[in-house]
């Protein structure tokens, strides 16, 4: 059986105006209750933690999944809880990963014919990018994982192979030299 954690009450985004990979993203509070209920509502599957946005394009494993979106601080903030989370990536999370960016669907219609604000589809572990949502705790002050427990688990492992219509948008910082990205149309 694998070593899975959770981790729970993640920080995902704040209302505001972002400068993001794809631009300016306006975050406003019914964004955020519109992810909540489309979670809820199962418009996609549970969204998955990975690391960066592009990473290993579809090779890329799977780190987690984001589980118990809600909102707080009187709906400007995102929550969620990681689950099933590798325990090594986890430990590792403080210092080689210490932030995360969002991805997801902005002004997605359903089948159903419903359009969702916007729907959550992965979270990506940020290590030497900085995300494009400014304010939101480091992993490791927010949720008190043991950078000393890191030490050991990097030991263990060490020398081993283990260690329909819408808009995407990918919430890393907006680089100056930024390479545009198309999305397909359809």
């Amino acid at each position: 059986m694998p070593d899975l954690v959770a981790i729970p009450n993640v920080e995902l985004v704040r209302v505001g105006v972002h400068e993001i990979s794809t631009g300016t993203w306006t975050v406003e509070r019914a964004d955020l209750t519109d992810a909540v209920e489309a979670s809820r509502a199962g418009i996609v599957r549970d969204p998955v933690v990975k690391l960066g946005h592009s990473g290993m394009g579809d090779a890329a494993p799977a780190l987690g999944r984001v589980t118990n979106l809600r909102v707080a601080q009187g709906g400007d903030l995102l929550l969620a809880d990681f689950r099933d989370v590798p325990r090594s990536v986890a430990a590792l999370m403080p210092k080689a990963w210490p932030q995360r960016s969002v991805e997801g669907l902005v002004n997605f219609t359903d089948t159903a014919g419903r359009t969702w604000r916007f729907v959550l589809t992965a979270v990506a572990l940020l290590g030497a990018e900085m995300p494009g949502v400014d304010g939101l705790a480091d992993v490791g002050a927010l949720y008190g994982i043991d950078v000393a427990a890191t030490r050991v688990v990097l030991a263990a492992h060490r020398g081993t192979s283990d260690c329909t219509r819408a808009v995407a948008v990918a919430a890393a910082r907006r680089r100056r030299t930024h390479r545009l990205t198309t999305y397909p149309k359809g």
